[in-house]
């Protein structure tokens, strides 16, 4: 048995297979329908592209602000009031839905496997247990939104990463439902080597998106009214004194009114919040200060690394960001990428962001 392969129409070649054991060397842009669960995707890739986009479209979807069409074929409008009508009679919140579906182009040529995103449909249960068709968006209304737009990232994840990039890595699990016009239904063992062949085989190869291990690393100085540490106390009495010598730097930088009013008092910072990109210069991870959070009588003020090198706050003889970088005091890390650290947790993560590898970093 082989490959046999059917006319291209319209530029788009569409195969059928009465045995998968020998796959096509080649085959033009051919539509592809693929499967993705929302249960079934692994921490190590940091994201979960299904609760993620859904999440992203959600409020576009109830204003009408996104085109949700009834089909791929784009021939129906789905109006906001009738989306609505379909996720009152779900069994879980759109957002919650388990499955997407992503239809792309796939192409094999000169031993190369290139895809192009053209939209996704998005499905639901009723209460009833029956399926729910919500819609289709297609890629033109939607690819500024993806490449603009960051990815909710885990501790394993890259803080960088976008939608776009996201979809264009392939590293979510997924299952190939259809590639042109075959739905592997008489042959599944098809959908398994085409997408063995398309993503795994070490002969062909791939214009895939790589992903950047970089992380933001949020963490607060524990205050000396909490903690003994010295550095701790010499940390914040530094900081004290640079913010009540230089409180115009704080006007400058903060919508509230409040700091106006206690603008003739001492001010006393009760706790400090650092933000930091890390990322990984030969496996080692390397620090870069973006914002630091003051808070002053229950009010906040974010100053940005630009900012603060205006205020030149030397500890120890060091700059500020090469004294963070060596973390002499005692803190807990709160937030890697968009998840957050319990507090029991904060000195296991700190450690395995040196040891472990950068995508196996939650506990």
């Amino acid at each position: 048995m082989r490959l046999r392969s059917y006319g291209i129409i319209l530029g788009i070649c569409f195969l059928t297979f009465s045995d998968a054991a020998k796959l096509p060397k080649s085959y033009t842009s051919t539509p592809a329908l693929l499967h993705i669960s929302a249960i079934k995707q692994h921490d190590s890739i940091g994201f979960n592209i299904v609760k993620a986009l859904q999440e992203l479209i959600y409020p576009k979807l109830l204003t009408g602000d996104l085109a949700l069409w009834q089909g791929s074929d784009k021939k129906k409008i789905v109006s906001s009031q009738d989306f609505m009508a379909l996720e009152r009679n779900a069994l879980l919140p759109f957002v919650s839905s388990n499955d997407l579906f992503v239809h792309e182009y796939w192409e094999i040529f000169n031993k190369t496997f290139t895809s192009e995103l053209k939209g996704f449909s998005f499905t639901g249960i009723t209460k009833a247990g029956k399926k729910i068709n919500y819609g289709y968006v297609d890629i033109q209304d939607i690819s500024n939104l993806l490449k603009n737009s960051i990815i909710p990232a885990n501790a394993n994840g890259s803080s960088e990463l976008s939608y776009w990039n996201a979809l264009q890595s392939k590293k979510y699990n997924f299952h190939l439902v259809q590639l042109g016009n075959n739905n592997f239904r008489t042959n599944p063992k098809a959908s398994l080597q085409l997408q063995y062949q398309a993503i795994e085989d070490p002969n062909i190869n791939r214009e895939l998106a790589k992903i950047i291990p970089v992380k933001n690393i949020k963490y607060s100085v524990l205050a000396p009214s909490i903690n003994s540490n010295i550095e701790n106390k010499n940390f914040y009495n530094i900081f004290n004194e640079s913010i009540n010598n230089n409180k115009q730097a704080v006007l400058n930088n903060s919508l509230s009114d409040h700091f106006q009013t206690i603008l003739f008092v001492p001010w006393e910072i009760d706790q400090i919040s650092i933000l930091e990109k890390w990322s990984q210069y030969k496996n080692i991870p390397f620090q870069e200060l973006q914002s630091i959070e003051l808070t002053i009588d229950n009010h906040t003020i974010i100053l940005s690394s630009k900012q603060l090198e205006e205020l030149g706050i030397k500890i120890n003889l060091q700059s500020l960001e090469e004294y963070l970088s060596e973390k002499r005091f005692t803190f807990l890390i709160e937030l890697i990428n968009t998840q957050d650290i319990i507090p029991q947790q904060s000195e296991s993560y700190y450690k395995a962001l040196f040891i472990n590898p950068w995508n196996q970093i939650t506990q």
